[in-house]
């Protein structure tokens, strides 16, 4: 069991590294172009898919009354709902009718969060409230180990001196990330 374990602890690794990766090549791609990074850019995929996958890894399933399944959307409500200022985006994101998934809501969160530069911001005050993100998740997600989201968040804060021009509406966010620019 014990290898098991640091296998899942060097995939993750792996993968925030990867993260980071991205993060710089966005950097290097906005300073060297001088304008905002699009949906066009293929580091921005990358980005999006990396932090998806951290912020699914290891996270409890939940349903709505419904039945449907709840996302790291979710988290984000559950965990910023009292903070005041840091829910414009989920008023803003609750504001798109085109959006009908949770996965979806989670996307164009992301995106707004982007756009506002306030994404590291929002991750490391809904982990502040470790009862919310406990509730959340199981303890190998890496949102419960310090040491794995302190390094997620600081390469977070690095994109704050990245322009986005990245829309939360017009894409199918519920099926996948956008690939091109419109």
């Amino acid at each position: 069991m014990a290898a098991g374990v640091a296998l899942g602890e060097s995939q993750l690794q792996r993968i925030i590294r990867d993260l980071h990766d991205a993060v710089v090549e966005l950097t290097k791609e906005y300073r060297e172009n001088g304008e905002p990074i699009t949906d066009d850019s293929p580091n921005l995929h990358k980005f999006s898919y990396k932090l998806e996958y951290l912020l699914q890894f290891d996270q409890k399933e939940k349903t709505t009354f419904l039945g449907t399944r709840k996302d790291y959307w979710d988290y984000f409500g559950d965990c910023l709902a009292k903070i005041k200022g840091a829910n414009d985006g989920i008023r803003f994101v609750k504001s798109i009718p085109e959006l009908k998934t949770s996965l979806g809501k989670g996307r164009a969160f992301i995106r707004y969060s982007l756009v506002h530069q306030r994404l590291a911001d929002t991750l490391q005050q809904c982990l502040m409230n470790q009862r919310v993100t406990s509730d959340w998740y199981y303890t190998r997600s890496p949102l419960l180990k310090s040491h794995l989201s302190v390094d997620i968040i600081s390469h977070l804060y690095e994109l704050n001196e990245v322009q986005f021009d990245v829309a939360s509406r017009g894409h199918d966010l519920d099926s996948s990330w956008p690939t091109f620019a419109r």
